[in-house]
């Protein structure tokens, strides 16, 4: 059975809609079995529905910026859990959206929520970056912003996880950690390609020398020399900051602005986590699989 997971729409605060491409993914009849929407996500009437014509089985819990109720087709008035525990094969599965963590998404405070629901899979948002790695032998995974919005938390710290890029420790839990995959391989879902860095080297620009006038007397040849030294000077301090600049994307910084989403395979003990991104506007997958103790 899939599980497909979506957080942090932000619709229509913070963007308009999906991806076209990941909403063509999406729309495919009797494959995913069950939605999790990790807080954020209910703002938009027209993103539910779209929702609901993935599965009819949703599941959703509250984030910050969500309404306390919610109207559902079976309640006019229905309250959004804090928290929630789902089971799918030899696994049980927390679902939360981590803003009332403290420190917010501190992996200690992940995992004691984790020990505390008895879980052995935790799922949380709110961070808008993708995320997933094992801890004490449990698995978490956070799914990203599914329309890549922007996020008003601090900026992420460059050594934590950043997207697909460091997705798992060295757990033995865990193998393939980051692997690309095939089209064929990937659960009729599209495309799969390794999400690329897309960071750039800064180009350089090189000034010709100003050479003096031989016409001129010695102490306006030394004025120019001088004027010469100090522009050369400054071109190549501008190159060093440039560089300084080009050198932290504005992905890695804020850790937003890649939609993305995740889509559990789980059978028996194992468990296939598919990481869609949407980069230069492409989908690219990883794959991840876990395995419980």
């Amino acid at each position: 059975m899939l599980l497909l997971i979506l957080s942090d729409s932000h619709i229509p605060d913070r963007a308009l809609d999906l991806p076209s491409k990941f909403k063509k993914l999406l729309s495919v009849p009797n494959k995913i079995g069950q939605v999790l929407l990790l807080g954020n996500s209910t703002r938009s009437y027209q993103f539910l529905k779209f929702v609901n014509e993935i599965s009819n089985n949703v599941v959703i819990v509250r984030g910050e910026f969500d309404n306390a109720m919610i109207s559902t087709t079976q309640n006019l008035k229905e309250e959004i859990p804090m928290n929630t525990i789902i089971k799918q094969g030899d696994f049980k599965i927390g679902c939360c959206n981590g803003y009332t963590l403290v420190p917010k998404s501190d992996p200690l405070a992940l995992l004691t929520l984790a020990r505390q629901l008895d879980v052995d899979i935790m799922l949380w948002g709110g961070t808008h970056s993708v995320e997933a790695y094992t801890l004490e032998g449990k698995f978490f995974i956070n799914p990203g912003s599914c329309t890549g919005s922007y996020s008003t938390d601090w900026p992420i710290q460059l050594d934590s996880v950043q997207g697909v890029k460091k997705l798992i420790g060295q757990s033995g839990n865990c193998k393939s950690g980051g692997d690309a995959v095939t089209e064929s391989a990937a659960p009729n879902l599209g495309s799969a390609k390794r999400a690329e860095d897309t960071r750039h080297s800064p180009v350089r620009t090189e000034k010709e020398d100003v050479k003096p006038n031989d016409r001129n007397d010695s102490h306006i040849k030394g004025q120019k020399h001088d004027e010469s030294q100090k522009e050369t000077a400054t071109t190549e301090d501008e190159d060093e900051n440039s560089e300084n600049d080009e050198e932290i994307d504005e992905v890695d910084v804020n850790g937003g602005c890649i939609p993305s989403f995740c889509l559990l395979d789980i059978s028996g003990d194992t468990c296939t986590l598919y990481i869609y991104t949407y980069v230069n506007d492409e989908v690219k997958v990883d794959k991840v699989v876990y395995k419980k103790d």
